[in-house]
């Protein structure tokens, strides 16, 4: 979709969201971030557990290039929710250690290093997982993988398989497995952490209309810069060529808790077609469809954290 919204006045709005803020922006004194070594890897997370609670946590998985930061966007009043964020491979806060040769990921690898993190946190209680893009395949691929810890499921423009997404991330993907292709991207992530204008500029790319990217509040706009900034290029360039060897397609018919599926209709990032596709390989899945919305579920997808409470309460 179109916009009649000049690319100087995005910048302008988005540059200053970011110098209104920059500098001041921290982790909220109620949300404990926290650095777990697995088997080698540091897993991050942000920890907002309420005590006393008879809640099912929610366990968040973010997006590409996105941070733990994000998972407060899925909530109505995220203070008096019992949540925990994890960051992805290659992601701030954590690290991880990518082994030598072709880029390549393992689901149940994967799904094991998660839940020897949960089982740190919050041992062995049952939980709901959900995901934004490539979180809401590691939400899908958890409860696959541990079947006896996932209650029910959220995914928001996830995927089973990392060869589906739309022709823009498929190119970034490409790039970022080819010997050459990989230095240019390196340096567009370096770039774009150093440039919040282009920084920006990316950000409108994976939105159905430019101006959704203006309706990101203030602080969470920020916010998602500030740790960008901290992103280790290398690592994201091997996770996006990674991508492509993540597919669990074959397992989804195995699923049998409450899933709840989200996506935007005019997705570029991850064709609307993939979000069918879990609903009918999914038996019960709920299939919540946000017209004429795109990538970003905290800016296009107006009703989505009380769209996201009434299904845990229906349940």
């Amino acid at each position: 979709m179109k916009t009649d919204l000049p690319f100087q006045n995005f910048f302008e709005i988005m540059l200053s969201y970011h110098n209104e803020s920059e500098g001041i922006l921290q982790v909220p004194p109620a949300i404990r971030r926290v650095h777990l070594p697995i088997n080698g890897h540091i897993i991050g997370a942000d920890v907002h557990l309420q005590e006393d609670s008879n809640q099912t946590p929610v366990v968040f998985f973010h997006g590409v290039l996105s941070s733990t930061s994000i998972a407060s966007e899925l909530f109505v009043d995220p203070s008096a929710e019992s949540w925990i964020s994890f960051s992805l491979p290659g992601h701030f806060p954590g690290t991880w250690q990518f082994p030598e040769g072709q880029p390549a990921l393992n689901p149940s690898q994967i799904g094991f290093l998660y839940e020897e993190a949960l089982g740190e946190l919050i041992g062995s209680q049952p939980v709901i997982t959900a995901g934004w893009s490539t979180g809401g395949f590691m939400a899908i691929n958890h409860a696959i993988c541990y079947p006896e810890r996932v209650r029910a499921i959220a995914s928001l423009a996830g995927f089973s398989c990392g060869r589906q997404v739309a022709d823009m991330m498929r190119w970034l993907i490409w790039l970022s497995g080819v010997s050459l292709g990989s230095m240019v991207m390196k340096r567009g992530i370096q770039l774009s952490a150093a440039w919040p204008r282009l920084y920006y500029l990316m950000l409108g790319f994976f939105t159905a209309d430019q101006k959704a990217a203006t309706r990101i509040p203030h602080a969470t706009s920020s916010t998602m810069y500030q740790e960008f900034r901290k992103h280790d290029a290398d690592a994201l360039t091997w996770f996006l060529a990674a991508l492509p060897t993540l597919d669990i397609t074959d397992h989804l018919s195995a699923i049998t808790v409450p899933t709840w599926i989200a996506a935007g209709e005019s997705d570029p990032v991850v064709p609307y077609a993939e979000a069918v596709g879990l609903s009918k390989a999914i038996a019960g899945s709920q299939l919540q469809t946000y017209p004429n919305a795109g990538h970003l579920f905290f800016s296009e997808w107006t009703t989505v954290q009380t769209d996201f409470e009434q299904w845990r309460r229906a349940f």
